[in-house]
């Protein structure tokens, strides 16, 4: 029922068409890019091969190294040369959460010079305290986006075998038209059985209903001044919603100055909105 449900929404809810004066960008030329590289075998793990086989590569090294741990709550800085130094190699107890694994493949795709960038998936409901992150790679030799999560160590494709952007899998999710994830696919140390195949296409229904990226994608999250882009469907509120949210989270475990100082935050925040053309730009 929650399949039904979820596509339903994304059927019910199309993203928008219309051209914004929105334009990514990415940054490949950082300075710390060339600590990576000289810290960590990126470009060894990256490979030769086309595009989508570095990334891809780095997908898995990403995974195999690194264990997700949803309640990380850490304080390392928010880059991929601290955030492998906190968690590479070290474990299930330095484990760090979506975002950051995100942050980790993105800027490691970012310095061998492909485009990429990391995206919040979000869900519709305010009452739902659980959103995603993963990673969309620009892949030259087929010309369009592909979808990388490094929590599931999975991509998608259709029954052709074409990979599918973010934008693909929420139209294919809408139409309930069949979705594979990859054989590699695995959470931490357990692979996936059937059962969690089904299960994880429900979760990423859940989660496709509005996105939101910064606007330049750049090692540490760029300056100050990189916006915060939102592409949902019209007439939907992102920022009520995450204070509807906040609320709720108050609700069910009561006060505490972290979630006052996020829903001050939150009030602050300024939206800017994109569309499906432009966050599909090359």
């Amino acid at each position: 029922m929650s399949y039904d449900i979820y596509t339903g929404l994304l059927k019910a809810f199309p993203l928008p068409m219309a051209k914004t004066d929105t334009c990514f960008a990415y940054d490949n030329n950082h300075p710390k890019f060339d600590i990576l590289k000289s810290s960590y075998p990126i470009e060894t793990i990256a490979g030769s091969g086309d595009d989508f086989s570095k990334a891809k590569n780095l997908l898995h090294w990403v995974s195999d190294n690194i264990y997700h741990k949803g309640d990380y709550s850490g304080q390392v800085p928010m880059n991929s040369l601290d955030l492998l130094d906190a968690a590479y190699g070290k474990g299930p107890e330095h484990g760090i959460n979506c975002v950051c694994l995100s942050i980790v493949l993105t800027e490691c795709l970012l310095a061998i010079g492909l485009k990429a960038k990391t995206v919040l998936i979000m869900p519709c409901s305010p009452y739902d305290g659980d959103n995603h992150c993963v990673t969309q790679a620009y892949i030259t030799g087929i010309n369009k986006w592909v979808m990388l999560d490094p929590t599931l160590n999975t991509y998608f494709t259709n029954k052709q075998g074409t990979y599918l952007s973010l934008l693909e899998l929420r139209s294919h999710l809408a139409n309930q038209e069949p979705v594979l994830f990859n054989d590699e696919a695995k959470y931490n140390d357990t692979t996936w059985t059937d059962e969690a195949a089904k299960e994880n296409t429900a979760y990423f229904a859940k989660n496709l209903f509005y996105f939101q990226l910064s606007e330049i994608s750049a090692f540490g999250g760029g300056d100050a001044l990189n916006r915060l882009i939102t592409l949902c469907p019209q007439g939907y509120d992102p920022k009520r919603m995450i204070l509807c949210n906040i609320d709720y989270r108050v609700k069910l475990y009561g006060d505490s100055p972290s979630l006052q100082k996020w829903k001050e935050g939150a009030e602050q925040v300024e939206y800017h909105f994109c569309s499906t053309i432009d966050f599909e730009e090359a």
